[in-house]
């Protein structure tokens, strides 16, 4: 079925997720542009989409294929899952499709790339040799996906609990992920003064996003019909998880653990953007849950009702982004 494919280890089923977006998002292609105050790197792309709408929805299928992409194989890599496969990137789609009813293009969803390759590059450290270039990486990447979406430099957290778990204690290795975000931002600051755009105020841009609250209202009992589907899921995932976790090598452990910690950190940036406008960015929510739940469709039995619930998934997200 559906889920068979993903399982294997061959990278060319990605080539499915196109026509899969196709279907999924053509009803919802012309995108709009967040409006107001927004962080300066978005504001940019708003400014060179400006002049041709009809790129928006291209851009915002563009990134979303390459994050689906990106979330598989940085599970893979750094073995987030039991063995190689690449269920989280359909997972990842069908989520999306599933929880994205603002039909906007998201100053999250373009700065997520920046916070996947950050992770990336802290849960490849080992714990001997040097980390320092590593680390300031991940912290300039964080700055430069903050510059989309300010909640992103928070982030920085999961930066040092994945250090504190993977390697052996350096006051160093902690200084400089911050280092490398407060650089960038910093910088930033200083061309906007060069330029006239001073003050700056980036806290703005966060209490500003109650604008990006869903445009359409949900169809009844859809949310439900949602819940009732994905909370069973999640729970045998993260039973899966923990089974995982409990057979793992330690530093499959270490991984796992400070991938728990980017999980704790971002849901507490849904929670903080949630109590300021009542909505937050889908992509928050979909990259942890799309790593988690390929748990639950990796076991070798009882296939046949996960299958079922992932196709149940599939007709909820057409039934969101069609109706």
């Amino acid at each position: 079925m559906l889920a068979g494919p993903f399982r294997s280890n061959r990278p060319a089923i990605l080539l499915a997720l196109i026509p899969l977006l196709a279907l999924l998002f053509a009803p919802q292609y012309h995108r709009a542009l967040v409006p107001g105050d927004v962080m300066p790197l978005y504001a940019v792309l708003r400014d060179l989409l400006a002049a041709a709408p009809w790129a928006v929805g291209a851009v915002y299928l563009l990134v979303l294929g390459a994050l689906s992409v990106q979330v598989a194989f940085l599970a893979n890599d750094v073995e987030l899952v039991e063995r190689r496969n690449h269920l989280p990137a359909l997972l990842f789609v069908l989520l999306m499709a599933a929880f994205d009813r603002s039909g906007q293009l998201e100053p999250a969803i373009v700065g997520m790339p920046f916070v996947l390759r950050a992770m990336r590059r802290t849960w490849s450290l080992s714990n001997r040799g040097g980390a320092l270039a590593a680390l300031f990486d991940a912290g300039t990447l964080l700055g430069i996906a903050g510059l989309f979406y300010l909640p992103y430099l928070f982030l920085v957290v999961v930066v040092w609990a994945s250090v504190s778990v993977i390697r052996p204690f350096d006051g160093r290795e902690y200084g400089l992920p911050l280092l490398g975000a407060v650089v960038v931002v910093y910088m930033t600051w200083g061309t906007l003064h060069l330029m006239g755009h001073t003050p700056w105020q980036p806290f703005y841009t966060v209490a500003d996003l109650g604008r990006s609250l869903p445009a359409r209202p949900a169809p009844q009992g859809q949310r439900w019909l949602l819940y009732v589907l994905l909370i069973p899921l999640l729970l045998v995932a993260v039973f899966r998880f923990y089974e995982g976790y409990q057979r793992g090598i330690m530093r499959v452990k270490n991984v796992r653990s400070a991938f728990l910690a980017f999980a704790a950190a971002v849901g507490v940036v849904i929670a903080g953007v949630s109590t300021l406008n009542a909505a937050f960015p889908p992509v928050l929510l979909a990259v942890p849950c799309a790593v988690v739940l390929a748990y639950t469709f990796l076991g070798s039995t009882w296939t046949w009702l996960t299958d079922s619930a992932l196709f149940g998934l599939l007709l909820i997200a057409l039934w969101v982004q069609w109706a």
